[in-house]
């Protein structure tokens, strides 16, 4: 089964300059991955396309994006061995090879062993050993979990929890995308493309998933500042500092809004007089 449904959320960590991208696709892939890559859109327009079968650093105008997509150190897969006949057991691994790329390992093993379960499971270790045996990733077996085998390591991931019977469930790897060459992200709107092509020949499918943000990590910086600087012992009316701090507000949140309605020219428009307010380009202010 091929993955019937890409898709994937982000969000925004201001603080620590970062883009957590977490995964939410459906259906198993085919065949190993082909082709993946992760394309961000600045408000700028100018862009950057992360290889993430390469794993490599990518750079625009000095904005570095490191990938940190292997998180596992230990993962355990049951297996059954075969009743009748013979069974076949399937998984992929993908885990960080000694270049720093991302590769995708399938593993086949067969077992005609009946009732057999460490028999079974040294066919399996075999196999995987021979994939991976040169990483850090290790598979090991012990007779008293009986139908467990335990990989090891660190930076990795597993595409099935069971396999038995060539049952996957691909289990796929969040990211985590740090922009290091500024204090915080550029305000506006960003565009988030997520392309992947698993299967082969006939089969081949090539999902994109595409999702559009709004960061305002500064403006909102700016107006925090402005309300936490509001007076609220003066009884004057007419304050030049209150009401400068509660007219950034209002403009931030019509800009959430018009962002939310899909009006973008609006939230460009409003975002950029209060930038003018925040940068004390406003001479009304």
């Amino acid at each position: 089964m091929a993955i019937n449904q890409l898709s994937f959320s982000v969000c925004l960590d201001c603080s620590g300059n970062k883009y957590s991208v977490t995964d939410t696709s459906s259906g198993s892939p085919s065949a190993p991955i082909t082709a993946e890559t992760f394309t961000i859109t600045y408000p700028s327009d100018d862009s950057v396309t992360l290889d993430l079968l390469a794993n490599n650093d990518d750079s625009l105008d000095g904005n570095i994006m490191n990938i940190s997509p292997l998180q596992s150190t230990s993962v355990t897969l049951s297996f059954i061995p075969p009743s009748l006949g013979s069974s076949d057991y399937e998984l992929y691994i993908i885990y960080t090879d000694s270049n720093g790329d991302l590769t995708y390992a399938p593993i086949t093993a067969t077992s005609s062993l009946t009732g057999d379960y460490p028999g079974t499971a040294a066919l399996i270790l075999a196999a995987i050993n021979a994939q991976v045996g040169n990483t850090s990733v290790t598979a090991s077996y012990n007779q008293q979990d009986q139908n467990i085998i335990t990989l090891s390591g660190s930076g990795f991931s597993v595409a099935a929890t069971t396999i038995e019977n060539t049952s996957l469930a691909f289990g796929r790897r969040n990211l985590i995308i740090e922009s290091v060459s500024s204090p915080l992200i550029t305000d506006g709107k960003y565009t988030f493309s997520w392309t992947l092509t698993d299967g082969s020949g006939d089969s081949q499918v090539t999902n994109t998933s595409v999702t559009e943000s709004y960061f305002l990590c500064n403006v909102e910086c700016c107006v925090r500042g402005k309300m936490s600087d509001i007076d609220v012992s003066c009884d004057c009316i007419g304050d030049k500092k209150n009401e400068a701090a509660i007219e950034a507000m209002l403009m931030l949140q019509g800009i959430k809004a018009a962002a939310a309605c899909g009006k973008d020219a609006k939230a460009d428009k409003l975002l950029e007089g209060l930038q003018a307010i925040c940068n004390n380009e406003c001479k009304s202010c």
